[in-house]
């Protein structure tokens, strides 16, 4: 092909044909522009095609991050409202001064049980630090994301709230008064402190703090799928 025009130039120019060879010479080089920007716009494309596929490679990942979380949450929720029931229990019996109900003793244990969320954050964190969070283009898309996984912050705080008012209910109060074999013969000692009534409306209003937070974050994590699955049916 090159030879081809390199040979029609000659010709022309051996001819006295300036005109026409400017003119040629014009076409090849347009021609060669043409040729340029059809590549780069293959190769653009291309380039399109492959960031796509990785963004939906994370959604996917980021998706299936949600589903383990939602199930974490799901299971930590009904754990504190089970806990809240049985603290509840506790706090009538106390008001009705009930202390030798048997309940007081063995629904007691609840006031050092605590959960933890472990939170999966894998590819949340890949997509932060790889600097791939660029493939969202969506500015609102990239909030719900940030959002949905900043919701877990305030359910690590509480938890951390939680155990230190645990641990020191544990060395100042059980320790030193509750007999751990006859719990159920010294209940009506501690019972009646004010410390184990106090940390009974403690432990009740943490966890009620701690189900909210829950609530939050599944409602985020639940609203960032059905934004995926939006995504995904218009793709």
């Amino acid at each position: 092909m090159i030879k081809l025009f390199r040979k029609n130039r000659l010709k022309m120019l051996t001819n006295n044909k300036v005109g026409a060879y400017v003119a040629y010479a014009a076409g090849e080089i347009i021609l060669v522009i043409v040729g340029i920007l059809i590549a780069l716009a293959i190769n653009e494309h291309s380039n399109n095609e492959k960031k796509l596929e990785l963004r939906n490679s994370y959604i996917n990942q980021l998706n299936n991050e949600a589903d383990r979380n939602l199930k974490k949450l799901s299971v930590l929720n009904n754990e504190a409202n089970q806990m809240l029931k049985d603290l509840n229990t506790i706090f009538k019996l106390l008001l009705d001064k009930d202390y030798d109900n048997p309940k007081l003793a063995t629904k007691s244990f609840f006031l050092i049980v605590s959960k933890k969320f472990f939170p999966v954050t894998i590819t949340y964190e890949n997509l932060k630090f790889s600097g791939d969070v660029k493939l969202f283009d969506d500015l609102n898309l990239r909030n719900t994301i940030s959002e949905t996984y900043e919701t877990f912050i305030p359910i690590e705080k509480l938890e951390a709230s939680e155990q230190q008012a645990i641990e020191a209910y544990y060395e100042n109060f059980l320790m030193p008064k509750v007999q751990f074999r006859n719990m159920g013969i010294t209940s009506e000692s501690y019972g009646k402190d004010i410390y184990f009534e106090n940390m009974v409306l403690t432990r009740m209003t943490t966890i009620a703090q701690n189900k909210e937070a829950y609530t939050n974050a599944i409602e985020s994590l639940k609203k960032l799928k059905n934004t995926f699955a939006e995504l995904q049916n218009i793709n």
